[in-house]
């Protein structure tokens, strides 16, 4: 268990570096003004990605990544925000999408 776990949280940091290097070199503008509110989808993929992270925490030998997952959640949510609402529901969908064939591999 511990092993199929420290692997779903390998894979969830290297999806969210992955989720933030992509919203930094996406070629589409982000909005002038940032938004305050996140799309459904959006809502989703963080509940799920802080769901993990909560349970990285609780698993011995794996908490010591979990600051850096936090950090990389909150900066991907920071840079979302500043987007055009189209582009944060099309970042999310396939965030989303990421995250649940992560969670189905492990």
């Amino acid at each position: 268990m511990k092993l199929r776990f420290l692997t779903l949280v390998v894979g969830l940091t290297y999806t969210l570096n992955a989720y933030s290097a992509e919203i930094k070199t996406s070629s589409l503008t982000p909005a002038k003004a940032p938004t305050t509110t996140l799309p459904k989808q959006c809502q989703q993929m963080f509940q799920e990605a802080d769901k993990l992270i909560s349970d990285a925490e609780k698993q011995p030998g794996i908490h010591t990544q979990v600051q850096q997952m936090k950090s990389k959640l909150s900066s991907s949510k920071e840079q979302i925000l500043k987007m055009d609402l189209q582009i944060q529901e099309k970042s999310c969908d396939k965030g989303l999408i990421a995250l649940n064939n992560l969670k189905q591999k492990y």
